[in-house]
C-alpha cells in the first residue's frame, strides 16, 4: 500500500492555484472512502488497553502524527466541509425569502426563529472556522486547517459557499444584536 501522504499529494494536484472547488474535494473523498474506512478502523484498533476489565483506547500523544493519522484528519475535515456545503441550496432559498421580507420586522423575526438552529448552532462557528485566519494571500477563500498536518494548506473557492456566507452574515448581524 502506498503512503497516505501520496493521497494528500494527489489532493493538492486537483488545484493549480491552491484554490479548490467543492466538486473536486467530493470526488477525492469518494475515491478514497474505502481507504479512509480501513485506515480509521486500523487507527482505532491501536492503543487499546484493558483497564478494569474494559477495553479503552488511549490517544498516542507522543511524537509526530503518522501518515495514517494525517490522512484521516485531512479526510475528516474535508468531509465535514462537504457536509456543510449540502445546505447551500437551502441558504440560497432563505436569502431569497429574506430579501423579500427584510423591510418587514415581524417577518424577519419569524425568519430568524425559523433559521435559529442553523445560525446559532449548526453553523455558529463556520465563519470563524473557515474565514478567520491570518494570511495575506487567499484571504477571500475558505481556509481549511488541519491539526495533524499544519503544513497542508487547502483553500476552498468562496463561491461554492456564497449563500452560506451571505446567510450567516445577515443572520449574525440580526440575531446577535
Amino acid at each position: 500500500m502506498q503512503s497516505k501522504l501520496h493521497f494528500i499529494s494527489e489532493l493538492k494536484s486537483l488545484s493549480s492555484d491552491g484554490i479548490f472547488n467543492i466538486d473536486k474535494i467530493e470526488w477525492w473523498l469518494l475515491k478514497y472512502e474505502k481507504l479512509y474506512v480501513k485506515s480509521k478502523q486500523h487507527n482505532q484498533s491501536e492503543h487499546l488497553y484493558k483497564i478494569d476489565g474494559k477495553e479503552v483506547r488511549l490517544p498516542d500523544n507522543i511524537g509526530n502524527p503518522t501518515d495514517e493519522e494525517k490522512f484521516i484528519d485531512v479526510y475528516e475535515r474535508l468531509d465535514n466541509l462537504t457536509k456543510l456545503h449540502r445546505n447551500e441550496d437551502y441558504f440560497k432559498q432563505e436569502m431569497a425569502i429574506y430579501n423579500g421580507i427584510k423591510n418587514e420586522p415581524q417577518k424577519v423575526k419569524h425568519w430568524l426563529n425559523k433559521n435559529e438552529k442553523f445560525g446559532s448552532d449548526d453553523y455558529v462557528c463556520f465563519l470563524t472556522d473557515y474565514l478567520d485566519y491570518d494570511t495575506d494571500d487567499k484571504v477571500y477563500h475558505l481556509g481549511v486547517f488541519f491539526l495533524k498536518d499544519e503544513e497542508l494548506e487547502v483553500y476552498v473557492d468562496r463561491d461554492d459557499f456564497k449563500y452560506t456566507i451571505e446567510f450567516l452574515e445577515i443572520f449574525n448581524e440580526l440575531y446577535w444584536i
